[in-house]
């Protein structure tokens, strides 16, 4: 019968017993701290992969320790009794040149090792695998009995000899925890071996592997960096290491119900279940956690099944590859689930992994108010659901002609831009032929009408649509799902439905900036009294129309909304803040803003566009740039991005703190926007022209004044050009005839309601270095001394700060600092 192996001077290692220790291999923070000596007993307890071995031979190699020979007992990967562990530590014991201690005892042995004054350390790697308990104890007495004698002891899971040693000898117990990587760590290994990552690789590979070394020095042995600098993983070679855990001992019966338990995102009991078994939840979280697939501590309930990411992942990939089968099935488990759950979006994405388009039809139909508002996953699912799949059902068809699309149709936009007049636009135009029923339109004869027993409810979800792209800031969207809505309910003769898509219609295009269109539709609006978007539509509207000629409006403009619908009453505020901006009343205004995006009717895109727009505006009216400043910090840059009236915000509080450069690039795609979108596209021109204007681009500041002038006179938009410093635009003016007939229109004669822009302020570093420690509190005299200048230096530098922000005091230095940007809004005062 074969026994383990025995590591000693002639076989392996460093020729002194000890196996190779991998490159670059550095102990734990607190490995390092518990083994600076060399206690009687170290108890080493961790999975696979996390460096036992490493971590003792690395140990064992250290130069500050007493003199020592090892004897290093390798145990094979299978069960062995009490007596085949014996025979290999004697066999071992004589290959290093020791006597057996099986014929002559372990006193003459040590006896030996005192006589040298050495000491003798016996390592058995893999103490796990010998089923009798008896030997756990037998090797504390040893231990006892033989001061000269230390052991290691290397397992992968808990034995009695972990708390015997503990109670008897000076032991050292180190378990999964001490022995994770951290991200420093990860990041010294990834500079060693050549494969240098960032920061915050370290914490993506720390955090995704759970810090398993093993897992972790496969990633940066295989893994390339991308364009980016981030890791490309080479997930095939990882998901082979785990493939090795998963066939580990114990481990092989407990596989698949780890897997199973790796495809929800959360575990409930009862999905647990249904995904493992009854009654396999337990058992499977211990196994998992034993292999290093999950947090050493925890329950063993739902909670406890929360794998690091990229261990889900592979655990994923494993199943997906291994068994594709049982991966689909569990994925439609797990949909079903969901859907009971009220978690669509979570349906959608384990329906999408079934690979069945009938499941992604089937929650795309189940939960279609809910995943509205996720377009996105919804478009990257539809891409998988055959063109026949989706015509079979109104919104199929739908979901098919507004949501798979990545732009709105060619025939839509330009009908758009046209003033959207009926018989301009027909839907389904320029769509391509797919089998089945033609794109969503009118029912009726002729081709492409439609068939299905649901088609009278097509309106209904193309309302629904547009309502959902309305409240999501997807302005352009929301008209065209409007404009269809419109067609689709006229030609079933639903009146109230009619009205409700011309009001949502309506106001689309007024926000827009298209306000003959919207006057149009509003004109088949059956009055204010109307409910929903016909009514929000009817009063606000007009308003906004008024508003941006200055022809005073005071409609009543509060309104009675659903809850669905709660953050429409954006709108109204919006239109009221631009009242309030330009006849008083911006401070009671401020803060009725303030508490609404504080409210949960907030919370929707368009209310945050609409109500941070109009908040800076008046933060600015109100010499409060810094506040403007922080709350568009505030938004994330994704967001902020893909907004036109948070760029235009941007642009405007950019202008006006002196950063002509930024306000510049902001304003750089007014000219591509301005068919689609010109009320945006005209304040950004305008904020370009001044911008370009202070920076000595004239022929730029021209052509973005031509641009403005030429949307405001085609919308009757001229609120815009009272919202920039009139001087510029008449300097720039100047060589823009028709701007210059537009500025002497009386309604643009009126004070501006804003303050006059800061000119550009630009601080050399070593002012800047000085203006941070003035906002500290620090007298001059400490100043000099922390920056070790003279202090006649540092009062030179005061006095240029101040000339160049324009101020007389320290105070009034920061608060216009802030305000510029210069210095953080939460600088210490």
């Amino acid at each position: 019968m074969p026994v383990p192996s025995a590591a000693h001077a002639s076989l392996a290692g460093d020729g002194a017993g000890l196996p190779r220790v991998p490159a670059a291999f550095t102990p734990t923070p607190r490995v390092q701290e518990l083994l600076g000596g060399l206690p009687s007993v170290v108890v080493l307890r961790a999975p696979r992969g996390f460096g036992k071995s490493s971590t003792v031979a690395h140990w064992l190699r250290r130069t500050d320790l007493p003199d020592h020979d090892v004897v290093w007992v390798t145990v094979p990967p299978r069960p062995i009794s009490r007596a085949e562990l014996w025979a290999a530590v004697h066999l071992a014991m004589v290959r290093a040149g020791f006597d057996d201690p099986g014929a002559e005892g372990w006193d003459r042995v040590v006896r030996g090792a005192r006589a040298g004054r050495r000491r003798l350390v016996l390592v058995i790697d893999g103490l796990d695998q010998v089923g009798d308990r008896e030997v756990d104890e037998e090797l504390v007495t040893l231990g006892q009995t033989h001061q000269e004698l230390h052991l290691a002891l290397l397992m992968r899971a808990r034995r009695p000899v972990e708390t015997l040693a503990r109670v008897a000898l000076d032991t050292v117990v180190l378990r999964r925890e001490d022995l994770v990587l951290e991200s420093g760590q990860v990041a010294d290994l990834a500079r060693a071996i050549g494969r240098p990552v960032s920061a915050a690789e370290a914490r993506r590979l720390t955090d995704g592997l759970g810090g398993w070394a093993g897992l972790v020095r496969a990633a940066l042995l295989t893994s390339e960096p991308g364009p980016d600098g981030v890791l490309a993983l080479e997930m095939a070679s990882l998901a082979d290491y785990l493939r090795l855990v998963l066939q580990d001992g114990a481990m092989t019966a407990a596989a698949p119900a780890v897997t199973a338990l790796a495809v929800p995102d959360h575990v409930t009991p009862e999905l647990a279940g249904r995904l493992a078994g009854a009654g396999a939840l337990a058992g499977a979280v211990s196994r998992a956690r034993e292999a290093g697939l999950l947090p050493e501590h925890g329950g063993d309930g739902p909670d406890a099944v929360a794998y690091p990411a990229i261990v889900r992942e592979l655990l994923l990939r494993i199943l997906r590859e291994d068994e594709p089968d049982r991966y689909r099935m569990l994925n439609r488990v797990t949909m079903e689930h969901c859907l009971r759950a009220g978690e669509p979006l979570a349906a959608l994405t384990h329906a999408v992994r079934t690979q069945d388009p009938r499941a992604v039809v089937a929650v795309l139909e189940s939960a279609w108010p809910q995943l509205l508002a996720h377009p996105e996953p919804v478009r990257e699912a539809l891409t998988l659901v055959p063109a026949e799949l989706l015509a079979a059902s109104a919104r199929g068809r739908v979901a098919r002609d507004h949501i798979l699309p990545a732009e709105v149709p060619r025939s839509f936009r330009l009908a758009l831009v046209s003033g959207l007049r009926h018989g301009d636009y027909v839907p389904g135009a320029d769509a391509a032929p797919a089998p089945g029923p033609g794109p969503v339109r009118a029912p009726g004869p002729g081709p492409g009408a439609h068939a299905g027993p649901d088609d009278d409810h097509v309106h209904q979800h193309l309302l629904l649509l547009g309502a959902t792209r309305l409240l999501e800031a997807d302005v352009v969207r929301a008209a065209h799902a409007f404009t269809d809505a419109g067609l689709c309910a006229q030609a079933s003769g639903d009146r109230s439905a009619t009205a409700q898509a011309h009001g949502g219609l309506a106001l689309s295009l007024a926000f827009l900036g298209h306000p003959d269109a919207a006057r149009r539709y509003l004109g088949e609006l059956p009055g204010p009294d109307a409910p929903g978007l016909a009514q929000v539509a009817a009063r606000v509207v007009p308003a906004l129309l008024a508003l941006d000629g200055l022809d005073p409006h005071t409609a009543d403009l509060e309104l009675d909304l659903p809850a669905d619908l709660a953050g429409l009453e954006a709108t109204s505020l919006y239109v009221r803040a631009g009242r309030a901006l330009h006849a008083g009343g911006s401070e009671e205004m401020l803060g009725r803003l303030e508490r609404f995006h504080r409210g949960p009717a907030g919370g929707s895109a368009l209310a945050e566009n609409l109500v941070v727009a109009a908040l800076v505006d008046l933060y600015l009216a109100t010499d409060q740039a810094d506040r403007a400043r922080s709350l568009l910090g505030s938004v994330p840059a994704a967001v902020a991005d893909r907004s036109v009236w948070l760029r235009a915000a941007r642009a405007r509080v950019a202008l006006y703190a002196g950063d002509h450069e930024l306000a510049l690039e902001l304003g750089g795609r007014s000219a591509e926007m301005a068919a689609l979108r010109p009320r945006a596209a005209l304040g950004l021109s305008l904020v370009r022209a001044v911008a370009a204007h202070r920076a000595g681009h004239q022929l730029v500041a021209m052509e973005a004044l031509e641009l403005a002038t030429s949307l405001a006179l085609s919308s009757g938009n001229v609120r815009a050009f009272v919202l920039v410093p009139r001087d510029d635009l008449e300097a720039v003016a100047a060589a823009v005839p028709a701007a210059r007939a537009l500025l002497v229109r009386p309604e643009l004669a009126a004070s501006p309601p804003l303050p006059a822009p800061h000119r550009a302020v630009r601080l050399s570093r070593s002012e800047l270095r000085v203006l941070g420690e003035l906002a500290s509190g620090r007298p001059v005299t400490h100043v000099a001394r922390r920056l070790y200048v003279s202090e006649s230096t540092i009062k030179t530098q005061v006095r240029s700060i101040y000339r160049k922000l324009g101020v007389h005091s320290r105070a009034d230095a920061l608060s216009r600092a802030r305000s510029l940007g210069i210095l953080a809004p939460d600088a210490p005062e």
